[in-house]
């Protein structure tokens, strides 16, 4: 199975920097819930997530 790593990292932060650029979005937000994240990678439900994340991207393949 392909990793969606790459793909996903750039798709977030590409919508960072857009809410940032045009939604009104802090700065100081968006490095807030970039810590949440890698706080979030750390605990148990990292893999569980890591796994929705892989169904997901799976299914959408599939269909496109």
């Amino acid at each position: 199975m392909p990793s969606f790593h790459f793909p996903v990292m750039l798709a977030l932060a590409a919508s960072a920097f857009f809410l940032c650029r045009k939604g009104g979005t802090k700065i100081s937000h968006a490095l807030i819930c970039a810590g949440f994240g890698f706080y979030l990678a750390d605990t148990a439900v990292a893999p569980s997530l890591h796994n929705a994340l892989n169904s997901v991207t799976g299914m959408l393949g599939q269909l496109g």
